[in-house]
Formats: C-alpha cells, structure tokens, sequence
C-alpha cells in the first residue's frame, strides 16, 4: 500500500519541478530592457535612395550603345560590325543619371560604317577596319 502511494506522489513531484522550471527567470535574474535606461532609443530611418555605382554599357558589341547598372557578365571575343566605334563612346554619371557619352570620332566612325556596304559578312569588316 506505501509503494502505490509513493509513485503517484512521486510523479506529481517531477512534474511540478517541471513547471516551474519552464516558468521561472532565467539565470542570472530578470531580462535587462533592450534600450538601457536613460538613454533615447535612436529610430531607424530608411537611406535615400541613391544611384547605382555600376554605371557601364548594357551591350557587348555593336553600335546600339546603352549605358545602365547591368552591364554583362561576359562577353564574347568575335569582332562585330560597330566593335571599332565603341572606343570612342563610354558611360558617365551625371545629374544622378547613367549616361551615353559619344565623341566626334564616335559620330565619324559610325558614319564610316554605315557607308559600308555589301553582302559578304568579311569585305564589310574589311571595310570597318578602314574607318
């Protein structure tokens, strides 16, 4: 009759240790407060938003010159009617915008290339290379 007593008391004992063990404090007493007392939290504010420090062309090749915040990520080495003219034309920033800036050579050079002509993909290389 004392075991059938004992078991019953004893269980109520473990689980009543567990209880208070998921209620009580932490070690180490009370949780401290996130803003130390005395001090002014400081509130977080959203940044301006600004403009992207990528500012390049959007293409590889070619004489369809754009500028933007996503140039390629790889290009291919195969020369393309336009490639020559590139050099003279790069991308700036200015008035918080990506810009298209173009030379005089860049306008001669485009102009040159257009005058090329024909059907054969190489005699109008050939012909760009002149420009």
């Amino acid at each position: 009759m004392k075991t059938s007593f004992i078991i019953p008391v004893m269980c109520m004992a473990i689980l009543a240790l567990l209880v208070t063990g998921c209620v009580s404090s932490p070690p180490g007493g009370a949780v401290p407060p996130a803003t130390p007392t005395g001090e002014t939290p400081v509130a977080e504010t959203t940044p301006a938003p600004t403009l992207s420090p990528v500012c390049e062309f959007t293409s590889c090749h070619g004489l369809d010159l754009q500028c933007g915040p996503n140039p390629p990520q790889a290009c291919t080495a195969v020369h393309q009617l336009g490639d020559k003219c590139r050099q003279y034309a790069f991308c700036s920033k200015a008035n918080n915008t990506c810009q298209l800036v173009t030379t005089p050579q860049f306008d001669t050079c485009r102009s040159c290339i257009g005058k090329c002509g024909g059907a054969d993909t190489a005699e109008i290389l050939l012909c760009e290379e002149k420009c």
